[in-house]
């Protein structure tokens, strides 16, 4: 299971590099390596195998997030390129309900990451994005990224009471 990780992370890092060369495949191998025992706390590595912690909620957020990306894409795309710019930009304050601090940047990223969006402040519970069109705010308020996010730190929390 190490050597998959492992060749999971080159592979992501020969898609950025862009080349196929041997230089590039010894760095990927180096900075591959580095990256899993980096974060050997996170992927739970004992001396039998490797378990993912909550590695379906991860995956998820992940899909979820290039989705929402490719997505907003192609919207913010549409409207440069229309010949009316019919944008209407909103600041915008919403609460969230996650406790962590550590999963609230996460989701202050993933708006930022988000075309269209951008989080101007993170304050507690609370965000205040920048909205490129009205319609964003409702996505925002109702976001599958919070949902996702909210049962990640449930999970995380029955994990630590047993």
């Amino acid at each position: 299971m190490k050597i998959l990780i492992i060749h999971l992370y080159l592979i992501f890092w020969l898609i950025l590099a862009q080349r196929f060369t041997l230089e590039t495949v010894i760095l990927g191998y180096v900075i591959s390596y580095s990256i899993f025992k980096f974060n050997k706390k996170t992927l739970c590595i004992n001396n039998r195998n490797i378990k993912l912690k909550k590695g379906k909620y991860i995956l998820t957020y992940c899909f979820c997030l290039v989705k929402e990306v490719f997505k907003s894409n192609f919207h913010v795309a549409k409207i440069i390129l229309s010949p009316k710019m019919n944008i209407s930009p909103k600041i915008v304050t919403f609460e969230t309900k996650i406790r962590s601090n550590f999963l609230r940047t996460i989701l202050a990223n993933s708006i930022t990451l988000t075309p269209g969006t951008l989080t101007v402040e993170l304050q507690d519970n609370s965000f205040t994005v920048h909205c490129l069109e009205e319609s964003n705010i409702h996505e925002l308020k109702d976001s599958d990224f919070e949902k996702i996010l909210l049962k990640f730190e449930d999970s995380r929390e029955d994990k630590n009471d047993s």
